[in-house]
Formats: C-alpha cells, sequence, structure tokens
C-alpha cells in the first residue's frame, strides 16, 4: 500500500504545477494556500475546469458526474481525491 502522505504531497505539487499551466506562470499559483477554496483565492470557474480536465490527463481519471463540490473545493481536497482513487 503507498504512503497516503507522499501520495498527497506528490498529488499536490502536480496541481500547483496544472494550475500554473493554466495560469500561464507561477506568480499567482505560490500565493495560493492548499486548504483554502480556490474561488475565494481567485480562481475563476473557466480556470478551475481548465484544472479539471488538465487533471483527467495527468492521472489517468474522468471526473464523476455526481463529485461532490468539496471534493473540487482547493488544492488539499482534490490531492485527497486523487489519492482515494489511486487506493
Amino acid at each position: 500500500m503507498p504512503d497516503t502522505a507522499v501520495g498527497i504531497r506528490e498529488a499536490r505539487e502536480r496541481i500547483r504545477e496544472l494550475l500554473a499551466d493554466v495560469f500561464g506562470g507561477w506568480t499567482f499559483v505560490k500565493s495560493v494556500p492548499e486548504a483554502v477554496s480556490l474561488r475565494e483565492a481567485g480562481v475563476p470557474s473557466t480556470a478551475l475546469v481548465a484544472l479539471l480536465v488538465a487533471m483527467e490527463d495527468a492521472f489517468g481519471f474522468e471526473w464523476d458526474d455526481d463529485v461532490r463540490p468539496e471534493v473540487l473545493r482547493s488544492i488539499d481536497s482534490l490531492a485527497g481525491h486523487v489519492v482515494a482513487l489511486r487506493g
């Protein structure tokens, strides 16, 4: 069984990389705390959709239509979802 803490850390890092790609650089992404709502941090809905599509490609899964909104809230919650899928 993989180390969950390592898996979450790696997923967070990859999600940040994808978010930087969406925003065209690290300036904004560096200021986003992992547990803060992406919407509150200033991520527009179009960028969130682009991030979710990029995550499908990067992590090799498809989002379910009935995914809980809490999963899409923050970098932490997104990383936790990715690790749970790999479980």
